[in-house]
């Protein structure tokens, strides 16, 4: 789902106000884990990259590490190929 720029601001000040009360060895997590939500809901994250991103250094470093990990983790290529073969057949 894309976001358009008034849902990515939204989102990005929902983050805003968890960042506030967060203590900073807690915010680097934080930030992963509002990344990894975005893309567990369905949000294009990968298009949206560099405005996440610029938002603030730990959404930068999270956006990077999420979509580092979904480029080199296969966890669901092989339920991928399952369903394309039962389908061939």
């Amino acid at each position: 789902m894309n976001l358009n720029d008034g849902d990515l601001e939204f989102m990005l000040q929902l983050y805003d106000v968890g960042f506030s009360f967060m203590a900073d060895k807690s915010k680097m997590d934080y930030a992963e884990t509002f990344v990894y939500k975005l893309v567990d809901y369905g949000f294009d994250v990968k298009s949206n990259a560099v405005e996440i991103g610029e938002h603030d250094e730990y959404l930068d470093k999270a956006v990077d590490t999420v979509l580092e990990e979904d480029e080199t983790d296969p966890e669901d290529d092989w339920l991928d190929e399952e369903f394309d073969t039962e389908w061939d057949e």
